[in-house]
């Protein structure tokens, strides 16, 4: 017997197996506010896609894209009233814990039913090659028929299995539900099917669910092996089925913004090599539920690779699968010869010396208008702003006595606005040249402020939620220019502490202060902590403490750091904030 046959009897798929997957960038929600209002990642199921494609763990001729499920189908589990309120953005703003304004209510219900037409879809597969397929967005298990919330208006799974028995089919379904939270919505579709088994752990008490739903409550403080021990239990309680649907949470571990399971990334991988081993050979379609945590792709990631046959390999700490992504295009273009390389025209030059029109502007002597939105275009940037709403949208490029300047500009309600502000320079700090932004203002006017939603200081306007991508476009525009990194001066509290994960002060002695600063307004919501600062209540050592705005840096290539000061400095510096008169 040879080992890998030896090894597929224990391992739940043999290696090298293709798993094939349900993706469509539309799957991203279009919400700009909730990634830093309620902690969710909107690029989650991107990042997953993007990592298991760049690690060749999926190929693009594993990648099946949905179609919208229609409304015929999700009439067969949902109330007529519901589904036509999801046509008003409040109904789908409590659902998604976001202002009204905020929603496009096409683009987001086109989102949610063409998830539902990823699960259902898995499932027809799923039926074809008798083993598990995966949709890389779904779980909605929270929305009844009558009712949506959690961040799920329409429950996929509760659809998906009405559709297949509208076709005929009428075996033993069984939901494995391995959420943090329980399947409420999902047990209330599915109430009164007695073919349907469901069996859930989860870590949060929402009472009673109908009878028949096999939940257990996972302790507070659980481990990865007493969590093991509940599922292998609960698995031996789990009838044959013939069809299968898994819900893989990516919400259960430890730190979790809403999950209280508290696994570690291991334990989420063995729990998934629990459930491929029971599945085996069933027809199954898996899930990832929710996500609350900077790791959470790496949970469904790892469940893509337990059902390929690749349990044991790991996922690098400090992969970052937007930087990768944005670095691969950023190869491809110059493949291509795109016109990011646009070389000098003989109008260029002809303008320079007065033979011809003006000079075409180009920023920082390389970049034109029309190279920066090909760009723009090839790494996605402008058909997420047409998501929200923005039509035609185009760029200009010009000079000011700050540096080059960008804009992005977009048409809505009859009028264009602007949507992407930024200046920027070559600029030298500590010896070495930087890509400097001397001005970024990422803007979507459509949206308001709110209670959910609060104005921040510096803000006329709600941002547009691609401060991440616009980030990765500075450092390949300032690798393609052969600049040392990437460099701005953050003029708020809170900037700083967004950046923080990426840049650093270049003085180090700031950088300590600024992590005392941190430390000791950790307790206070980023908010308070900012207004604090601007409002001028916070102390440094007693005294009032004025927000210095120093150069924050992200060098390309690894530098020395002194650390030795930056701990000094720490140490030997306290904040305090004094309450607020009035």
């Amino acid at each position: 017997m040879s080992v890998w046959r030896w090894l597929g009897r224990w391992l739940p798929f043999a290696r090298g197996e293709h798993v094939p997957i349900f993706y469509d960038e539309d799957y991203r929600l279009p919400l700009t506010g909730i990634e830093t209002t309620v902690g969710v990642e909107p690029r989650g199921v991107d990042f997953t896609t993007w990592y298991l494609l760049e690690k060749h763990v999926v190929r693009p001729e594993d990648v099946y894209h949905p179609r919208q499920v229609s409304y015929a189908e999700l009439s067969r589990v949902h109330d007529a009233a519901y589904l036509e309120s999801l046509g008003q953005p409040e109904t789908l703003a409590r659902i998604y814990a976001v202002d009204p304004s905020e929603v496009p209510v096409d683009t987001l219900l086109s989102n949610v039913r063409l998830v539902c037409g990823g699960t259902l879809g898995a499932a027809r597969l799923a039926f074809g090659r008798r083993g598990p397929v995966v949709n890389m967005a779904g779980g909605f298990h929270h929305a009844a028929p009558g009712r949506g919330g959690g961040f799920c208006a329409v429950n996929d799974i509760a659809v998906a299995l009405a559709a297949l028995q509208a076709d005929g089919y009428e075996g033993q379904t069984v939901v494995l539900d391995l959420d943090a939270h329980p399947p409420d919505g999902t047990a209330e579709c599915l109430a009164g099917h007695p073919k349907v088994w469901i069996g859930s752990l989860s870590g949060s008490d929402w009472g009673a669910l109908p009878e028949g739903v096999d939940e257990t409550r996972v302790p507070e403080g659980v481990t990865d092996e007493q969590y093991l021990a509940l599922l292998e239990a609960m698995l031996e309680r789990m009838p044959k089925p013939r069809l299968a649907f898994v819900i893989a949470g990516c919400d259960v571990l430890a730190g979790d913004r809403f999950g209280r399971v508290g696994l570690t990334v291991k334990g989420a991988r063995r729990r998934d090599e629990l459930l491929a081993r029971a599945l085996r050979g069933v027809p199954s379609v898996w899930l990832p539920g929710g996500g609350y945590h900077a790791e959470s792709w790496k949970v469904f990631a790892g469940t893509v690779l337990v059902l390929s046959g690749m349990a044991g390999r790991r996922i690098k700490a400090r992969y970052d699968p937007m930087s990768a992504r944005y670095q691969r295009i950023s190869r491809m273009l110059s493949q291509e010869g795109a016109p990011l390389d646009e070389p000098l025209t003989l109008e260029d030059l002809e303008g320079s010396l007065g033979l011809g029109g003006a000079v075409q502007p180009r920023v920082l002597g390389f970049y034109t208008a029309q190279s920066l939105e090909y760009a723009l275009f090839r790494y996605g940037l402008l058909w997420q702003v047409e998501r929200l709403g923005y039509s035609r949208p185009r760029v200009e490029v010009s000079s000011t006595g700050a540096g080059d300047r960008i804009k992005v500009l977009g048409r809505a309600g009859g009028e264009e606005h602007l949507l992407v502000d930024v200046v920027v320079e070559k600029r030298s700090i500590t010896g070495a040249p930087y890509f400097f932004v001397n001005w970024l203002s990422l803007r979507h006017p459509r949206a308001r402020f709110s209670e959910r939603r609060p104005q921040l200081p510096g803000q006329d306007v709600p941002g547009l939620g691609l401060a991440r991508e616009a980030t990765e476009m500075f450092v390949l525009m300032a690798r393609r220019l052969g600049l040392a990194g990437v460099a701005f001066r953050p003029m708020w509290y809170h900037l700083a502490v967004v950046a923080r994960a990426r840049f650093r002060f270049a003085d180090p002695a700031r950088q300590g202060r600024f992590e005392a600063m941190m430390r000791d307004l950790a307790s206070m919501p980023l908010l308070e902590a900012t207004r604090a600062m601007a409002e001028g209540r916070v102390m440094l050592d007693g005294e009032p403490y004025r927000w210095e705005a120093d150069d924050m840096v992200l060098p390309l290539e690894p530098i020395p750091v002194d650390t030795d000061a930056i701990t000094a400095e720490r140490e030997r510096h306290h904040f305090t904030v004094a309450p607020r008169l009035g």
